[in-house]
């Protein structure tokens, strides 16, 4: 048979006795801790102060990193004949959008980097602890394995950009960082400009198609010694020839788009590592550490003290 359960109520007492002595332990060890502070504050000042000087020392050796940007603004118009035509009427937003997609696609990223020739410099510059870590990688992470220098080139290109749009000023915002103020400027000016070239091999293409149906077009009612199609024809060859002209420039900033894009210039101001966040972070972490160990110090004392005052009373 169970037991009832009962209530007593002289015991309440006793657990109001046990709160008071809660209390009472952790006002000692605050009003210890207090103590421990104040005895030891030359040591925590001096901890402190040789965190901080230890993270002034380590900041000028941290490898510095720039940034540079590239502001682009698509073009939303179409021009037929002497008519400007909106391609976006009715969300313009999706089309920057979709732009921004295309600054960050991989045939644009691609071309910059056989542009630039970046996958041979990477080949070129691989070290033995990269080579390591790539075979680590390769096992653990067997995913995330780009299989050739320019993969890999490719994969870093993407990692360190950043495009941003604003879909109410429909600006396209293209950042990127590297060890270089230079290098940055250079990347992602490359980058900007392999764009454009892409939109304008674009137009152009569009230009030819639209010349090779127009001399069918003619070819079928006139024939072949029609002033009209030998005109035709005179199109079609100009057309492919801008194509060719797009194709093989060498200074892609020349070729003339609806597409307007402010290039970057270098930057020498390094956006990382933050010498104020580091030196905050350090003195937060210095002084609880301080505290920590002077806490610590008292204690083990206390303890020492009291070992051999019980070894003296046995003794």
């Amino acid at each position: 048979m169970n037991t009832p359960f009962q209530i007593y109520p002289d015991k309440k007492q006793s657990f109001q006795e046990e709160g008071l002595d809660f209390r009472a332990h952790y006002e000692t060890v605050v009003a210890g801790a207090l103590l421990s502070i104040k005895r030891h504050r030359l040591f925590i000042v001096s901890f402190v102060a040789l965190v901080m000087a230890s993270a002034l020392m380590i900041l000028p050796l941290l490898p510095r990193k720039y940034s540079a940007e590239v502001l682009v603004y698509p073009n939303l118009f179409s021009t037929d004949g002497n008519k400007s035509v909106a391609l976006a009427s009715v969300d313009a937003a999706s089309i920057v959008s979709s732009e921004a997609r295309l600054i960050r696609s991989d045939p644009i990223l691609r071309a910059v980097v056989k542009r630039l020739g970046l996958d041979q410099v990477t080949a070129e510059s691989r070290s033995p602890t990269s080579s390591a870590m790539h075979w680590l990688r390769a096992m653990l992470l067997p995913e995330t394995l780009e299989n050739s220098a320019f993969d890999r080139t490719v994969a870093t290109l993407r990692s360190r950009l950043v495009v941003m749009s604003d879909t109410r000023s429909y600006l396209i915002s293209v950042s990127y960082t590297a060890p270089s103020a230079v290098e940055a400027a250079r990347m992602v000016n490359t980058l900007a400009q392999e764009y454009v070239r892409d939109k304008a091999l674009q137009r152009n293409s569009s230009a030819v198609v639209a010349a090779e149906e127009e001399l069918g077009r003619q070819l079928a009612i006139y024939g072949e010694k029609h002033p009209k199609v030998l005109r035709a024809m005179e199109g079609l060859e100009a057309a492919r020839a801008v194509v060719n002209g797009t194709v093989n420039a060498e200074n892609p900033g020349s070729i003339t788009t609806g597409e307007s894009v402010t290039l970057a210039v270098p930057n020498h101001i390094p956006t990382s590592p933050k010498g104020v966040k580091i030196l905050g972070v350090s003195f937060v972490l210095a002084l609880p550490t301080g505290i920590v160990l002077a806490v610590r110090y008292d204690r083990r004392a206390s303890k020492r003290k009291l070992s051999v005052d019980q070894q003296q009373q046995v003794s």
